[in-house]
């Protein structure tokens, strides 16, 4: 990298480096290291979940702190000031326990096994509110409470992954973490199998309102899947925990270049033996954007040989319907089983304009070529799951099994009309296409896991899981003449691809006083079979894999701890990047699969340094074989362009990580994570070289809150991610600015919220891409700036009931298999 280039990257990250050196002064000051810690059960020691733990002062009984206990009944008070304090513990229908005497001086305090007794009164229900932070970064994964965002009020769930730290979603759905692919998205701890495509449309038509929680885990355990070379984002939907009819209202009207709204119905209603839950939500909403693209075709001495120059503007129409229902069984104190479904249905519109002007080497217009298409789709889908939990005792062994089964089914008619006029404007051609698609789905998946104690300080986990994906792509191209579709035998295809996944793994964690270490392994068994029914072509692909992890987490002393992780992952292939149909984009623009594409493997080490549990610093590197990337090819006609996914030798990438997360004041909390990578790359792709050392650059998310006053709390939200490039393309610099008010209205049980997404209209950015015979330049346009309204109600008992085994809805978010 030039040093110019260095240096302007720097100037970049002087403000935020100037600002996280300010926020640490108060780590220079004195700082409390004592910490309290227990578990709250009931009469038969079960563990009691969210438990209200409020630490009080002795001398004038003010509370000084609170918290939940989590599903373990358990629960910690860090830092904590010297001198004398009592705690109550209290739970709806439980009596309260009240423990005295507690002397802090500078060391741990565990208060033991505390039990709370059956109430035979009613008691009246008393809310105290305990601080949840935005985002909590625990030892082996980032947790980000996207409910205390108040700019996420509104926002589909394809919106909230565009805030998460380190995670970015390209113009055609590539998720990337800290600049590197190979993102495997979870939702309530099961794995989606989507196409970035696919993906896209199904979290575009989720609402954040139905999420609770985002994990973000850059290196998953062994009880995980292997795929995903950059992790894991597993996204956790809420769950009801409260007796009797419970519910929420929900609804937002937003405006951009076009309007948007979706709304919201959530019920359970839960007993001593059961729990019913039901949600559904709807969403609409209508989006621009624009693209101007200059293509350089190129002679084998790289001078000019012609120029297209176009300008492409599109709008998507998005209609979804997702209903939920299942329930809860409690079969007894340790075993229940959960019968669940979700469906989508949706609608589709996406119209596409394009303009282009051919030059000739002397970039003199020659002809013009207009190319309109419009592409609409049905896609509808379901989940059905099964789920068994039991307990075997009460010290925390574990049985749970499921089984899952899903259905996605697309069937996209697309229209191309292409005209071509000389440069006078004179016609001299047209086409007329017509694309019949279908796309089937579907996903068998069942898992057994175990876990149990090992003795006080480990734990043991291993399980089983086998699941089978049938992709099939029945795509006819016609070409419409005279009134009459004729069938293209040539640009048609019709593919199976299957894949079974046998895996199983085992997983040991031990505490030593200050050290935890963590090491587990996964053997997973591919086998694959692409199937061209036209050509006869076939490819199989059957393999072993071992996937070893280990984690050492070292508690330094009461404010440093220092983290290591290791492990082993792949990526394979979308099963739409291996169908070789060659699909129209624009007019010389056209994707086509790759069936002989290899899995994408990949090393992965961390270390991380922290302090207080506020400052982070971790440093990644990554060893790739086979990376996989879409690149775009010129064709031997010299005019249109094909993007193909291919497989690149090799890869390696370096990453920092600095995170600084603290509530500077009583009304004041901020979050922020900054990110410095870099990926080399070495390869080739049809005697093109691949080969660079990158370039060096940086990613940055804050987010700030305000409480101002009892009743009104601000949001402000700034991300910025400046240039960067992936094997042969790069990227300009993008950033986001969002502000946002909140107030609780209707006693408290309701809320509204105003936010303004993206004030600055900055998301737009540039895109370069080389390869042999092509450089191409691109600038994208996002219509994004939008205004929204948001109002949400919370009805129903507000009672917990007495701790069962934990459902679908509990178990979901701990993935295993």
């Amino acid at each position: 990298m030039r040093p110019n280039s260095i240096a302007s990257l720097f100037k970049k990250l002087s403000f935020t480096l100037a600002f996280t050196l300010l926020a640490l002064q108060p780590f220079a000051q004195a700082t409390n290291t004592a910490s309290v810690k227990g578990i709250v059960v009931d009469e038969q020691k079960a563990p009691l979940p969210y438990t209200t733990i409020v630490l009080k002062n002795a001398k004038d009984s003010g509370i000084y702190r609170s918290a939940l206990s989590d599903e373990k009944g358990a629960f910690t008070f860090n830092k904590l000031k010297p001198g004398n304090y009592f705690i109550e513990l209290s739970m709806i229908g439980f009596e309260k326990l009240v423990k005295p005497g507690i002397t802090i001086a500078d060391s741990e305090i565990d208060l033991g096994v505390s039990i709370l007794k059956k109430s035979t009164n009613t008691l009246k229900e008393v809310t105290i509110k305990a601080d949840v932070p935005l985002i909590e970064r625990q030892i082996d994964k980032t947790v980000v409470n996207v409910g205390q965002n108040i700019t996420n009020d509104g926002s589909t769930v394809l919106e909230v992954m565009q805030k998460l730290p380190g995670v970015q979603v390209s113009p055609d759905g590539q998720i990337t973490l800290d600049g590197k692919p190979g993102v495997n998205v979870y939702i309530d701890g099961k794995a989606t199998y989507l196409s970035a495509e696919d993906l896209v449309n199904l979290l575009g038509g989720m609402q954040a309102s139905t999420i609770q929680k985002v994990e973000i885990m850059t290196n998953p355990s062994a009880k995980y899947d292997a795929a995903g070379t950059a992790g894991i984002i597993n996204i956790v939907k809420k769950k009801n925990r409260k007796e009797g009819l419970n519910g929420s209202v929900n609804g937002s009207f937003g405006e951009s270049y076009y309007s948007k709204y979706n709304g919201g119905l959530t019920l359970s209603y839960k007993t001593e033996n059961y729990n019913i839950f039901f949600n559904n939500t709807y969403s609409y909403s209508k989006t621009r954007s624009g693209r101007t693209v200059t293509s350089d075709i190129l002679n084998p001495n790289n001078s000019l040989l012609t120029e297209e120059a176009s300008d492409n503007y599109s709008s998507s129409t998005n209609k979804t319907d997702r209903p939920t229902l299942g329930i809860d069984l409690y079969l007894s104190p340790k075993t229940t089983l959960t019968l669940s479904g979700t469906g989508g249905i949706g609608l589709s519109d996406n119209p596409l304009i394009s303009n282009m002007n051919i030059l000739d080497s002397n970039r003199v217009k020659t002809n013009t070529e207009n190319f309109k298409s419009d592409l609409h789709d049905n896609p509808i889908n379901y989940t059905t799951g099964i789920q068994l939990v039991h307990q075997l005792d009460t010290l925390g062994k574990q049985f749970t099994v499921n089984f899952d089964y899903s259905n996605y089914r697309n069937m996209p008619i697309q229209n191309n009309f292409t005209t071509l006029n000389d440069a006078n404007g004179n016609f001299l051609s047209e086409t007329d296409a017509l694309l019949l698609q279908q796309r089937h789905l579907n996903i068998y998946e069942a898992n057994a896991d175990y876990e149990q104690p090992l003795n006080k300080k480990g734990k043991l986990e291993t399980g089983i899981k086998s699941s089978y994906v049938k992709a099939i792509n029945d795509n006819n191209y016609y070409d419409q003449i005279g009134g009459q579709n004729l069938l293209d035998t040539a640009q048609t295809d019709y593919s199976v691809n299957t894949e079974n996944i046998n895996a199983a793994y085992i997983n040991i964690n031990q505490n030593f006083k200050k050290l935890t270490v963590q090491a587990g392994v996964r053997g997973e068994q591919t086998i694959a079979k692409g199937e061209q029914l036209l050509t006869n072509q076939v490819v199989n692909q059957n393999y072993f894999q071992l996937f070893p992890t280990l984690f050492f987490d070292y508690k330094l002393d009461d404010q440093n701890t220092f983290n290591i992780k290791l492990g082993r992952r792949t990526e394979r292939a979308e099963y739409s990047e291996m169908v070789p149909f060659r699909r129209p984009q624009t007019a010389t623009l056209y994707f086509q699969g790759n069936p002989n594409l290899k899995p994408q493997l990949s090393w992965h080490a961390e270390a991380t340094w922290s302090f207080q549990s506020a400052f982070y610093i971790t440093f990644n590197y990554d060893i790739y074989r086979d990376y996989i990337r879409t690149f775009p090819y010129l064709d031997s006609n010299k005019t249109t362009i094909t993007r193909i996914p291919t497989n690149v030798q090799g890869a390696h990438a370096l990453d920092i990580d600095i995170g600084y997360s603290k509530k500077l004041t009583g009304w004041w909390s901020t979050d922020n994570t900054l990110s410095i990578y870099q990926t080399a790359f070495n390869g080739s792709a049809n005697g093109y070289s691949l080969d660079n050392g990158g370039i060096l650059s940086a990613y940055l998310s804050t987010n700030n809150s305000f409480q101002l006053g009892k009743k009104l709390a601000a949001e402000c939200d700034f991300e910025y991610d400046s240039k960067r490039q992936f094997i042969n393309s790069t990227f300009g610099p993008y950033s986001i600015l969002s502000f946002g008010l909140k107030r609780p209205i209707l006693a408290d049980k309701g809320s509204i919220s105003l936010n303004a997404h993206n004030i600055l209209q900055s998301e737009g950015h540039n895109a370069i891409d080389r390869n042999a015979g092509l450089y191409q330049y691109s600038e994208w346009y996002f219509y994004t700036r939008s205004v929204s309204v948001n109002f949400t109600y919370r009805f129903g008992t507000g009672k917990v009931t007495k701790a069962h085994a934990p459902g679908a809805s509990d178990v979901q978010g701990r993935a295993g298999g």
